[in-house]
């Protein structure tokens, strides 16, 4: 038996875990985080050839029986190129934060003038 749905896939699901931990501690809130890249991961877009070309829905997934399912190869090419693209910004983000705990340690432990 074989059924047609919409799943997440698990580099996505991977990516999106990847954010929610970093932002937590982004200067900007978790909140903030959240709400860009849930509207990142849900462009069109960013992914084009794994959505339908006339009414913009997602291209199905086929399911077998033993949970194992199968994406177009040009969507999940497209996927992984997208993940990469996802976890390099990741890597940013936690640039960011870094700077922002170094600048502070500096301003509260930093040299003083005299």
């Amino acid at each position: 038996q074989r059924t047609n749905i919409s799943i997440m896939h698990p580099l996505v699901r991977d990516l999106y875990k990847r954010v929610i931990w970093v932002g937590k501690d982004y200067p900007q809130g978790l909140d903030y985080v959240r709400d860009k890249w849930k509207k990142a991961l849900r462009n069109p877009h960013n992914c084009p050839s794994c959505y339908n070309q006339h009414n913009g829905s997602v291209v199905p997934i086929v399911v077998d029986d033993d949970a194992s399912y199968k994406i177009p190869t040009d969507c999940e090419r497209e996927l992984r190129k997208a993940v990469g693209k996802g976890r390099h910004m990741v890597r940013e983000m936690e640039g960011i934060i870094q700077l922002k705990k170094y600048r502070t340690m500096n301003k509260r432990y930093g040299k003083k003038k005299r």
